[in-house]
């Protein structure tokens, strides 16, 4: 059902358009209107798994410590069975009742899946064989070793006729997430695990994992969140066209390719039709790629996509209101911190007049880098005038002077952060689908002998025209910069994220020379300031994606986007070689925070690295799921390993990094920790600091390079086969 946005409201946004312009200085957003072209979305209905009294008495009631407990144990009996026993219990059961109620008609929560062996094992992963540092290559082996200690496969055959589990039909080895709570394979981070898998000469294993992805996707149309039923009206950023590029690349499995594309194809379609809108804005031409005189001043209708579905219920009933029919859509694996959330009150006089609307709720589970502020936005800090007065400017790349964030609590928090995800065009999600779109082009000429095709040329056109909306509403050409672009007040977002270099990744090497210098340039401002990693916003909020914390997955990102930028052959050869030495920097220091604090849990290299001697706990050494910088930038280490797990994401990237860097990575420096080694053992010498690129005065005005449009162009000059 196609929905257009109110006319009078599109003149208000009109007009905080305007206001911005004036205040954020050389950057000048666009008129924008939408009109939104989701089609509406049921969620998952399952009686016990995903919504229903049942899953409110238990989620509610205080009986497990997790709300992903419950939802991940299958059933001792028939669904139906369960359901008359539930019937049967007091209306004032007390959370013993609701605990013997769970024993008697569950069985514990994970034993529907078991550990794996992996058939295609190897004691010689081939990404060790260019590392050289002693110290590396243990705690590269160590790495590897732990795919083994994460397989696991589906195990069901113990249920009985009418028995049921939440676990989705996954038929092959897959390696689970890290986390205690992770019993399933996940959709995010089953691209990062593919990519060390791979780097680990574990090909089989893979291919495997993406084929369970793709059975999914036969299943239900997309890839689900995780491999659980309570995650089937959800997704996260979709990748799984890169990771069979990825996987094609490392294999030269054609015929895997062949199978794939079909699947590829349609979650490319589910997302255009579940998840798009159209933008339609008056085109300046000052970002146009092509500078034709008659892009200039028009008035354009784009495709776009966003996080989050279009629900048939749009807003949470009130979860106190026991006396409704109607359930609120709050999310099973985290009911009872969605219940708090909903519960919260504000200080601030109208700040939220209604209930955050559960389409934002399961945005920000797709987005998979919340709960953040990145998507907050001037609207929602209405209330507080001064909120947004300190944010990263759009002229420069600055730490915030205060925390505006500081009064809020973690719940008020966790709603500024969701309530526009679904009305914000991302600058990482649709660099993705850029990618996405490319990719598929690709296959489709490699599978026709590399010949264009209408087809083929129909992908190329949507990825042309995403990148270019990104350019005319997501880009600041002052700073050479993206930002996310809010449709609720038509301007850019005031909270800039890392994830915003996504698109340098995606078609950096395509920018005009002086665009991508001064990416490089603010890249590297960041890094300065940042030299433990790049956080995924700037400020310091109770929150796992904002400062302090920095995450493995968008460290690779930055390094991805470096990369793509360093290929624009608009840059001077002495630029384009300081920019790889900037991307071998960014390597060391996102390789020295994962090793640091794998050492100091009880990380050690047998004939190389002695423990270290302040290591508690009995660990062995862990890979956490994110880690934590300092006052100064530079990363923190901890030996406590409370609350954590060997995150395979972290392992996939840190065994990416080993492999791809081989060569130009030494032995890490550790803060304030001095590394134990065994006596006599020689390590990498420590390379200087790598200096920030300088442009030559050549590098920011030279002429870019054209290629055409046609699929084999685009596949040599990118070198995606």
């Amino acid at each position: 059902m196609q929905l257009l946005i109110n006319l009078g409201l599109a003149f208000a946004w009109t007009a905080a358009t305007a206001l911005s312009a004036v205040v954020a200085g050389p950057y000048s957003a666009p008129r924008v209107t939408f009109q939104d072209l989701r089609l509406q979305q049921k969620i998952c209905s399952h009686p016990l798994y995903c919504e229903g009294p049942i899953l409110r008495r238990i989620q509610l009631g205080g009986v497990f410590d997790s709300d992903k407990t419950f939802i991940d144990m299958p059933t001792r009996k028939p669904v139906s069975q369960v359901v008359d026993a539930f019937n049967k219990l007091p209306a004032n059961a007390t959370r013993d009742d609701l605990a013997k109620f769970v024993s008697d008609n569950f069985h514990p929560a994970g034993c529907d899946i078991k550990q794996a062996e992996l058939d295609d094992w190897t004691d010689d992963p081939p990404f060790l064989k260019g590392v050289t540092d002693p110290v590396l290559r243990g705690y590269g082996m160590a790495l590897h070793n732990q795919w083994k200690g994460l397989a696991r496969q589906r195990n069901t055959d113990f249920l009985c006729d009418g028995c049921e589990t939440s676990l989705l039909p996954v038929k092959h080895t897959f390696i689970v997430g890290g986390a205690d709570s992770t019993r399933e394979p996940r959709y995010w981070d089953t691209y990062y695990i593919v990519l060390g898998l791979l780097k680990s000469g574990l090909n089989g294993t893979a291919r495997g994992m993406l084929q369970n992805l793709l059975d999914l996707v036969g299943i239900y149309g997309f890839v689900p969140t995780g491999g659980r039923i309570y995650f089937t009206d959800r997704s996260e950023p979709p990748l799984l066209a890169l990771m069979v590029k990825n996987y094609y690349e490392a294999t030269l499995d054609l015929d895997f390719v062949a199978r794939a594309l079909p699947m590829l194809k349609a979650e490319h379609k589910y997302w255009d039709t579940y998840r798009s809108i159209n933008v339609t804005y008056t085109r300046s031409g000052n970002s146009s790629l092509s500078r034709r005189q008659s892009d200039l001043f028009q008035t354009v209708t784009s495709k776009t996509t966003l996080f989050g579905p279009s629900l048939f219920q749009t807003a949470v009933q009130s979860a106190s209101d026991e006396s409704s029919d109607s359930e609120g859509f709050l999310r099973p694996e985290s009911y009872s911190t969605d219940y708090s959330t909903f519960k919260t009150q504000f200080a601030a006089a109208n700040l939220f007049s209604t209930a955050i609307p559960t389409d934002n709720l399961y945005a920000a589970t797709e987005a998979g880098t919340a709960p953040s502020v990145q998507y907050a936005s001037v609207q929602t800090a209405m209330a507080g005038p001064s909120l947004f007065s300190t944010s990263l400017r759009r002229r420069d790349v600055t730490m915030p002077d205060s925390n505006p964030f500081a009064a809020f609590t973690k719940n008020e928090l966790s709603i500024l952060g969701s309530i526009n995800i679904n009305s914000t065009i991302a600058t990482n999600l649709n660099s993705i689908m850029y990618q996405v779109e490319v990719t598929i082009a690709n296959f489709i000429s490699l599978l026709n002998n590399k010949t264009d095709t209408a087809e083929c040329t129909s992908y190329r056109q949507r990825a042309s025209e995403r990148r270019q909306t990104l350019l005319d509403l997501s880009y600041n050409p002052s700073t050479g910069l993206f930002s996310d672009f809010h449709l609720t007040s038509g301007q850019q977002t005031d909270v800039w994220s890392v994830n915003s270099l996504w698109p340098y990744w995606a078609f950096g090497d395509s920018l005009p020379a002086e665009s991508a210098q001064k990416a490089i340039d603010s890249i590297s401002k960041l890094h300065k300031r940042f030299s433990g990693g790049l956080p995924n916003t700037l400020y310091n909020t109770t929150l796992n994606w904002d400062y302090p914390k920095i995450q493995p997955p968008l460290q690779h990102m930055v390094v991805q986007s470096v990369l793509g930028l360093q290929q624009n052959t608009g840059l001077t050869k002495r630029s384009s070689a300081a920019t790889n030495g900037f991307a071998v920097s960014l390597v060391q220091n996102s390789i020295d925070a994962a090793f640091c604090n794998w050492y100091t849990t009880g990380g050690d290299v047998p004939g190389v690295l002695n423990q270290y001697e302040g290591a508690t706990g009995g660990s062995t050494g862990m890979n956490f799921e994110f880690y934590s910088l300092g006052d100064d930038g530079d990363i923190t280490t901890t030996t406590s390993t409370a609350g954590q797990g060997d995150y395979t994401w972290t392992n996939g990237v840190m065994v990416w990094l080993l492999g791809q860097f081989s060569s130009q990575v030494t032995t890490p420096t550790c803060p304030n920790i001095v590394l134990n080694l065994v006596r006599n053992t020689t390590v990498t010498p420590t390379l200087p600091p790598v200096a920030t690129p300088t442009p030559s005065p050549s590098s920011t005005c030279g002429r870019q390079k054209k290629c055409s449009t046609n699929c084999r162009c685009i596949v040599r000059r990118r070198g995606v086969f």
